[in-house]
């Protein structure tokens, strides 16, 4: 597994004079979401008139906001609602400064540092339809670069900021909002989609001052400082991919590992919990996570279930071999118990060590590879949330409640993490605050705790560089991953590249004084509470954990 980034890694910028503020004090995130939806009007209309309706918003509307800080500057972030236009929804950003500019400001948190992906900004600015849980990246041309506009929206030069357009594939006609993460702000739950025509991809200050501009050369601003306004060229899109997105939880204190999407599902044991050395009976003390098994399945449509023993390599391959089957027997026999009747067929395999999902040379290598896993591709019927049984797992760094602030030092600088949570169609959506917690500017120190590009997923897989990965649910004994999908895979990654729903890239520089959000979608889990764990307590001081962070109710759209 590879090691994250030490926590001096900096992001260094260019010589800044001190900033000169040209309104109030950005402190604190700002996040205001305003879900417009079409509602009746006059609810006693005069008799033979028609009720007046709200058409909703418009595209050049404003439905949400929040602020975030790119290259030691606050800036406002302005969403625009999706405009479906053919086989594309259209976003549409603005980010517009909060300060005084005395240099320009580079956007350079909304692209990827990827190993396997095209990376290149925006790539990070993604839309998620988490009904379906399916994840949609910008539309890219022929090369696979994303196709935007204008092609200067990642310099912020001016007061009046830079608008940013960018396609999306388009959901099915009755998905009427996405959910959207835009780098450094919380998830906007409810993006409505609407109808009309598209916004100017040119800011539109930047339309007027070059209509001004044009009529008069000697007006201000002059007509070099302004660009001409440019169009999207939807043409141009040859591919916008989405992805489904899987979830990953563990549970019954790590014994049983699920991964699920809306097509399939595996449920890996392992199998020191279930066996005795050397034997194929099922322990009495195995029988929660044969249940836990049986639930899984019984959630899906009928199918064929795949049970598969898997041993490491310390005897002889023909030995292994038949352990492996005799085990997977085993746990096919228990399940056939469980799930009788409900019209699944199950396959039994034995393959030994010949499926390695880790490195045979260590014990703690060996005991991942001693595992049975059982899988089905099949469609969801129901859900059954994740189990929260079992104690929280002891922590050997910072611990706090949420609601107060938890200071972090290292050699950064001093920082205070806080986090509350939400539920976006069922998933646990935890948003994390992290605010630095001194005067001293134009640093451009990184958020080191949340960095690391190692994947919680076995084999040869890889996450971008500076993933915000690290941050994962705890209740009870059970664990919760970030939702992840794969995006490729090449000769190096042969089990590929794994993105998270949450922040791609760590690395974005946080002044003092300055706040940034990361958001992290987790799985369906019906529980008041969570706690919200960054690394794992054991390697580095700065890792933490957040206790008894309040899960907010769903609200609905409309």
């Amino acid at each position: 597994m590879a090691a994250r980034p030490p926590p001096e890694d900096l992001v260094v910028p260019s010589a800044r004079r001190p900033r000169t503020s040209r309104s109030a004090p950005v402190a604190a995130l700002v996040a205001v979401l305003a879900l417009l939806a079409a509602c009746t009007g006059d609810p006693s209309p005069v008799a033979g008139t028609t009720p007046a309706v709200d058409p909703g918003p418009g595209p050049e509307d404003v439905v949400a906001t929040a602020v975030i800080p790119e290259g030691g500057v606050d800036h406002e972030l302005r969403v625009h609602p999706l405009v479906r236009t053919g086989d594309h929804v259209v976003l549409t950003l603005d980010l517009v400064p909060l300060e005084d500019l005395e240099e320009t400001v580079h956007v350079l948190g909304f692209g990827v540092s990827s190993f396997v992906a095209v990376g290149r900004a925006p790539v990070n600015v993604r839309l998620f339809d988490l009904a379906a849980d399916v994840v949609h990246h910008v539309g890219a041309d022929a090369a696979g670069d994303p196709v935007v506009a204008p092609r200067t929206w990642n310099r912020i030069a001016t007061e009046r900021g830079t608008r940013l357009q960018m396609p999306f594939a388009a959901p099915a006609a009755d998905v009427a909002a996405l959910s959207l993460l835009v780098p450094g702000a919380p998830l906007f739950a409810q993006v409505p989609i609407v109808e009309g025509e598209l916004p100017s991809a040119a800011h539109p200050d930047d339309v007027a001052a070059a209509a001004a501009a044009s009529a008069s050369p000697s007006a201000t601003p002059r007509a070099e400082e302004v660009e001409a306004p440019e169009e999207l060229d939807l043409d141009a899109v040859v591919s916008a991919p989405t992805f489904p997105l899987e979830s990953t939880s563990a549970e019954l204190a790590g014994a049983v590992r699920t991964v699920e999407s809306t097509e399939r599902v595996e449920v890996t044991l392992g199998s020191d919990v279930l066996f005795a050395f050397d034997s194929a009976d099922i322990a009495p003390e195995a029988a929660p996570a044969v249940v836990l098994v049986a639930q899984r399945l019984l959630e899906r449509e009928a199918g064929r279930v795949e049970v598969v023993g898997h041993t490491d390599d310390q005897a002889d391959d023909a030995y292994n071999r038949d352990l492996s089957r005799r085990r997977a027997q085993a746990v096919a026999d228990a399940l056939a118990a469980q799930v009788g009747g409900s019209g699944h067929r199950l396959a039994v395999d034995g393959r030994g060590e010949a499926e390695p999902v880790a490195d045979n040379a260590t014990e703690e290598g060996r005991a991942l590879n001693r595992r049975v896993t059982v899988s089905l591709t099949s469609t969801v019927v129901t859900r059954t949330d994740v189990t929260t049984t079992g104690e929280l797992p002891p922590f050997g760094s910072l611990v706090g409640p949420a609601g107060t602030p938890l200071r972090i030092e290292n050699v950064a600088r001093t920082w205070e993490v806080d986090a509350t949570a939400r539920r976006v169609h069922g998933h646990v959506v935890v948003d994390l605050t992290v605010h630095g917690a001194d005067d001293e500017r134009g640093l451009g120190w990184a958020v080191s705790f949340l960095r690391g590009f190692s994947s919680h997923r076995p084999g040869d897989t890889v996450t971008p560089h500076d993933i915000t990965a690290r941050g994962t649910v705890l209740q009870g004994a059970s664990r919760l991953f970030p939702l992840d999908y794969r995006v490729g895979v090449n000769e190096t990654w042969t089990d590929g590249e794994w993105f998270t729903a949450s922040d791609l890239d760590a690395g974005a520089w946080i002044d003092g004084g300055q706040t940034r959000t990361y958001s992290f979608v987790y799985p369906r889990l019906d529980v008041d509470t969570v706690v919200f764990q960054a690394g794992t307590g054991v390697v580095f001081d700065d890792d933490f954990r957040l206790l008894d962070v309040p899960v907010a109710p769903e609200v609905a759209a409309g």
